[in-house]
């Protein structure tokens, strides 16, 4: 499947119900109010999130800190492969950038895959909103 707007909204679904992440309906609310851009080709499934200056919507890490701000890695059930969601943040405090890779980008993203449980590792910045 092409990387694009329905691939970016089955990833915000799986990303919601399935990383674990502190402050689900504070990144729901970032999604709500953004626009998908920028698609990579690259075989990832990468993809910029613009969250609308107009929204209104609380930032997600503190302001000017940019950078990853959270990661749920998962063990995929076919051929020993990793599965890493990679969440960025920009100085407005806002998700900015979704990564979403295999392997750490090694391999192109299945079309088609099954995670072995819960993700296997799962880190939160500091930076992230109380």
């Amino acid at each position: 499947m092409t990387n694009g707007v329905s691939r970016a909204e089955f990833w915000k679904t799986f990303i919601l119900q399935r990383c674990g992440f502190p402050k689900p309906e504070l990144l729901a609310a970032q999604f709500d109010h953004a626009e998908l851009a920028d698609f990579c080709e690259c075989g990832c499934n990468s993809f910029a999130v613009r969250v609308r200056s107009d929204s209104n919507v609380p930032p997600l890490a503190a302001i000017d800190d940019y950078g990853l701000v959270f990661e749920a890695d998962f063990n995929l059930r076919e051929d020993e492969k990793t599965l890493e969601i990679l969440l960025f943040a920009g100085g407005s405090g806002h998700l900015e950038y979704v990564e979403i890779d295999c392997c750490a980008n090694a391999y192109p993203v299945p079309e088609e895959f099954q995670v072995q449980g819960p993700p296997y590792h799962v880190f939160s910045h500091e930076s992230l909103a109380p």
